[in-house]
């Protein structure tokens, strides 16, 4: 893989609902994410007054989607979710990218 192919990726990674797979697995393949993989996970909150004081939904079934996209890609997907998928409220989901210039194997 060139030097220039490379530092153009970002490691895209999805945590949400799992009943929300569906539509973000949807949305990945529409935007030519490659290498997709879903972990299913339990969430590790439980119902207490200090996580209700702080505004955290106590939400156990979790799914953690992750694939390699284009950088213009992630920066569009991140839009999207905020946008679209309401990121940006609390206890929605969180997604990132991590740049894999220059990674190795």
């Amino acid at each position: 893989m060139s030097e220039a192919h490379m530092s153009k990726l970002q490691y895209f990674v999805i945590i949400a609902e799992q009943k929300k797979k569906k539509r973000f697995l949807n949305l990945l393949s529409d935007h030519g994410a490659r290498g997709i993989e879903v972990v299913y996970g339990r969430g590790s909150m439980s119902p207490s007054a200090i996580a209700a004081a702080f505004g955290f939904a106590a939400e156990q079934g979790k799914v953690c989607i992750s694939c390699l996209v284009k950088t213009e890609t992630a920066r569009e997907l991140m839009s999207i979710l905020y946008r679209d998928h309401d990121f940006d409220k609390q206890n929605t989901g969180i997604a990132f990218s991590v740049s894999v210039e220059g990674l190795a194997f």
